[in-house]
């Protein structure tokens, strides 16, 4: 179910980023550019006459007008139209595009003079915006060598990081702790959190930034060979250090060889190396942390319960907070296994998918409830992805995705043909057709300050080919095919999604 405090947003938010996603950057990090290069934003503001006028803005220049510059009311739906050329100093840099969406919105996009349409995360004038007030896209750069694309993306609460084929790091989106400014160097791992990010580099160093009133970004020193949370995996030993919160104990992990580790919510639990033996630490509520003897694959560490997959047998054993019947797994073999807060899923061996733990939700009554949330499809599939309130999987062979649970808005009303990848978020659900285009649907919308003012474009996907798909909280980010070229969209109340340029 949505949470109510979401539809309580500030005004000063609606007036930059309603529906338009113009949000603007600080200038002032933005780096010194050569001079083959152009970097600046398309503006656009509504006339009276109902026409748009649109033009560029220079960084720290004054705006520049091309000639044929107004967007027509009478525009054809997805035909593209041009601008004259953009001249900066007397030299043409290219020319503006704008098109009209299916929905009344205006989208904008650059075509530098040598090169290639160039189309900003936020690039869309909104149907309602006010007479005679610019707004402006994402900053772009004109004339620039390519950037090595991206190999991997993790979308925090608020903000997003991204390791690009370099190795480097970006980040965009809310930084009001510095989660969102990386340092410099090659990573191979990275994961956003709430309100800090850990990497871990190139030579198994773990580096971390942003809030650390817990200590959450103050990693020890040293080589590692994995991270999950606050908790990693030294190299050549295999001992695991943990740092950050300890108010349980979960940041005082036992002594020895280990080769995974899984942190929960206020428990983590490792695997011995050799042995297969599981081992946890923090809080025993419910005896969370009391594993089961023997040798184990796979361990899953969910909010106050434990799921492991036993080696040998591929039998699962639960332990820990049982309200819901959460370690109340089910007899046979599996190959995979997902603990959530108060539920878990499964694919057996088959590559069927069983769920089990809480089925319900609340909803305005304490007598009325909704079940459904771990009644599963039969049949076999190839991947699941737990949303907030509702599961996506895709099926083996057709590659058909199969929805269940909350569906309010929608989003478990999974479209059909065939895809390769499937990410559930927040009351929407985003996948990757077998043809590499991507589809999103269920809550389209968030509510703002009013029941009547909302923003819509939560699952307008953008076009064309991509390799990967992650859905946030009110947001999402895509890698597109060939490139590896980060494009967002939905919510971007801190900038998340005015991804870095290729």
């Amino acid at each position: 179910m949505p949470n109510p405090a979401r539809r309580i947003v500030a005004l000063a938010v609606l007036a930059v980023a309603i529906v338009a996603g113009a949000v603007t950057l600080d200038l002032s990090s933005v780096a010194a550019q050569s001079d083959d290069e152009q970097t600046g934003r398309i503006v656009a503001r509504r006339l009276d006459d109902g026409r748009t006028e649109f033009g560029w803005q220079p960084a720290g220049g004054a705006r520049v007008l091309p000639r044929a510059r107004y967007f027509p009311t009478d525009a054809q739906v997805g035909r593209w139209l041009n601008s004259s050329p953009v001249e900066v100093e007397g030299e043409a840099i290219g020319r503006i595009n704008a098109r009209l969406r299916s929905d009344g919105r205006i989208e904008f996009a650059f075509t530098p003079t040598d090169g290639e349409r160039i189309e900003p995360p936020a690039r869309y004038f909104p149907v309602d915006a006010r007479i005679d007030r610019w707004l402006r896209s994402t900053q772009i750069t004109i004339g620039a060598a390519p950037a090595a694309g991206f190999v991997a993306v993790s979308a925090g609460s608020w903000h997003t990081c991204a390791i690009r084929e370099s190795g480097a790091i970006e980040c965009w989106g809310n930084n009001d702790e510095g989660q969102s400014s990386p340092p410099a160097g090659s990573f191979s791992a990275v994961s956003a959190g709430s309100l800090h990010t850990c990497g871990l580099r190139d030579a198994g160093a773990i580096e971390c930034w942003g809030s650390n009133d817990e200590g959450q970004s103050s990693p020890p020193a040293g080589s590692f060979s994995a991270i999950s949370g606050t908790c990693a995996i030294r190299a050549g030993s295999g001992a695991i250090e943990c740092w950050g919160r300890n108010s349980s104990g979960q940041s005082s992990p036992p002594e020895g060889s280990f080769s995974a580790v899984s942190a929960g919510g206020y428990h983590s639990c490792a695997i011995r190396a050799g042995t297969g033996a599981i081992e946890c630490w923090g809080l025993d509520n419910n005896r969370g942390t009391d594993a089961p003897a023997g040798s184990f694959s796979a361990v899953s560490a969910g909010g106050a319960h434990t799921c492991a997959i036993r080696a040998g047998t591929g039998a699962i054993e639960c332990w820990g907070w049982n309200e819901y019947g959460e370690t109340d797994a089910p007899t046979g073999s599996f190959s995979a296994v997902s603990a959530g807060n108060s539920r878990t899923c499964a694919i057996r061996d088959t590559g069927t998918i069983e769920c089990w733990g809480r089925n319900f939700i609340w909803l305005d009554t304490p007598a009325a409830v909704y079940a459904g949330l771990t009644d599963a499809p039969s049949g076999s599939f190839t991947a699941v992805s737990a949303g907030g309130e509702h599961t996506c999987a895709i099926r083996a062979g057709s590659g058909a995705i199969e929805c269940w649970g909350w569906n309010e808005y929608g989003e478990t009303d999974a479209p059909t043909g065939s895809f390769s990848a499937v990410s559930a978020g927040n009351s929407r659900t985003c996948a990757i057709r077998d043809t590499g285009t991507i589809e999103c649907w269920g809550r389209n919308f968030i509510w703002l300050d009013t029941p009547a003012a909302v923003y819509a474009g939560l699952t307008d996907a953008p076009s064309g080919s991509f390799t990967a798909v992650s859905a946030g909280g009110e947001h999402t980010c895509a890698i597109r095919a060939g490139s590896g070229a980060i494009e967002c969209w939905g919510w971007n109340e801190y900038g998340e999604t005015d991804a870095p340029a290729p």
